[in-house]
């Protein structure tokens, strides 16, 4: 049996998920799928090992429906919990101001970063965008207050497959949502024992957000992680609601001074422009994530 030629571990985003066999299998066919201006990129066919790092079992008692994941529907919506409690902390405040849910025109009318291209208004029911984004915040703030110790699990999950995939030849990280702020911290942790990857990825990021980064290792001069020894590759949609503030993490994280950090505007379509299906049936993303794979 050939060895793999690289090895792709993926971490995915808030609110719950599939069962992990699901999600995983949810995921690989939308990267592979055949599409007019890509003809998508499997990943077992090209030697690709992948590893999927599922951690939403932390928030959630039983895995969605694959038939509900990333629904849109009114029906959907009507059957979520929009009952959960966010905690009354100063981080959370400040994230309020950044997402209010008081009512939709107050939302889309937040001001973006300076430089950033401007937020599309999306046609997401109301309801769904709101509970998206109280998914976002309280998990986020478990994440990193570290409630109930779901920073350390995860950490743990995280730097055991890194771990294991070493002897797989080339290692790519990708992270999507709330995926991508694991995978930072992971990387820039410096009591951690985390190997070194070849590449890294991110895609619907909300790592620009100024609270997300205080409770991170880092610094806007030298906040490229030391251990990604590659490109890091952040693709963004103007129309994704959780990296909408700010989706370029260039200015953020330099390197030596440096911006190295490749930031991709990804073609808008679809309802849920914060969908992981709908990033990994892009081409753009598709090409890079290949390139990284095939150390092209």
């Amino acid at each position: 049996m050939m060895s793999p030629i690289s090895h792709v571990i993926f971490i995915h985003g808030i609110s719950n998920k599939p069962a992990p066999n699901e999600l995983k299998r949810i995921w690989l066919e939308a990267l592979s799928e055949l599409r007019e201006d890509s003809s998508g990129f499997d990943l077992a066919a090209a030697g690709v090992k992948s590893t999927f790092i599922y951690w939403a079992d932390l928030f959630y008692d039983t895995p969605l429906s694959p038939g509900d994941y990333e629904s849109t529907s009114d029906d959907f919506s009507d059957g979520l919990s929009s009952n959960l409690e966010l905690d009354d902390d100063p981080w959370t405040q400040k994230m309020l101001e950044h997402f209010p849910i008081t009512d939709e025109d107050t939302f889309d009318a937040v001001t973006v970063k300076s430089g950033v291209e401007g937020y599309k208004r999306i046609p997401l029911p109301w309801v769904v965008k709101k509970i998206i984004i109280k998914r976002l915040l309280k998990e986020v703030h478990d994440y990193l207050f570290n409630v109930g110790g779901v920073r350390k699990t995860i950490r743990s999950r995280v730097v055991s497959a890194l771990n294991n995939a070493k002897s797989d030849g080339r290692v790519v990280l990708v992270g999507h949502s709330q995926g991508s702020i694991i995978a930072y911290d992971v990387l820039t942790c410096e009591s951690l024992d985390c190997p070194e990857i070849d590449s890294f990825m991110t895609f619907g990021s909300p790592l620009g957000i100024d609270e997300v980064q205080d409770k991170l290792s880092w610094n806007r001069e030298n906040g490229f992680p030391g251990k990604v020894k590659g490109d890091w590759v952040n693709i963004y949609d103007s129309g994704d609601l959780v990296s909408k503030l700010d989706a370029r993490l260039s200015d953020d994280f330099k390197k030596n001074g440096n911006k190295v950090i490749v930031d991709i505007k990804e073609n808008s379509w679809g309802a849920w422009r914060h969908s992981a299906t709908k990033y990994l049936k892009g081409a753009i993303l598709r090409e890079h994530l290949e390139k990284m794979a095939r150390g092209n």
